[in-house]
């Protein structure tokens, strides 16, 4: 059954984020599409982040994170956050804007947060992250993962 749930997983299109966060000592992005919007009042967002990722325990409450909605243009940029290399190499790309809080200058969208509650649940944990601040492209052409494939 597990392998009919995971076919079934595979038709769906999903849109392509990055979030990233950083503390004193180190920063982590890593590519998601599990991102969905929790509240307009106040404004926040889920992310369900798996618990053995290192991304993971880097988020705790309060810490600052950002969800970065991928250009339909930026599958380099999710390959590299979601392969094996982990932590400053995923930063190595000229597009990230190391500020306060780490970011994709060119994504179509970044979600700047605040981690607000945190839910085990099972292997993963929602990540609820209130809104603090909002750049948007104006442009509606994300990065979509379908059937193993960046479109």
């Amino acid at each position: 059954m597990k392998e009919k749930f995971l076919e079934v997983l595979r038709t769906t299109k999903q849109n392509v984020f990055v979030v990233a966060a950083k503390n004193e000592e180190k920063r982590q992005a890593m590519t998601v599409s599990s991102v969905f919007s929790v509240s307009l009042e106040p404004m926040s967002m889920a992310v369900s982040v798996n618990q053995d990722a290192s991304l993971h325990d880097l988020l705790t409450l309060e810490t600052k994170f950002s969800l970065n909605l991928l250009s339909s243009n930026q599958a380099e940029i999710a390959e590299i956050c979601s392969g094996a290399e982990e932590g400053d190499v995923r930063f190595d790309h000229p597009d990230w804007e190391m500020s306060e809080i780490p970011f994709l200058k060119n994504a179509q969208s970044n979600l700047f947060c605040k981690c607000k509650k945190i839910i085990p649940i099972y292997s993963h944990s929602l990540i609820i992250g209130e809104i603090e601040n909002i750049k948007h492209s104006g442009i509606t052409n994300p990065l979509i993962y379908q059937d193993g494939k960046y479109l």
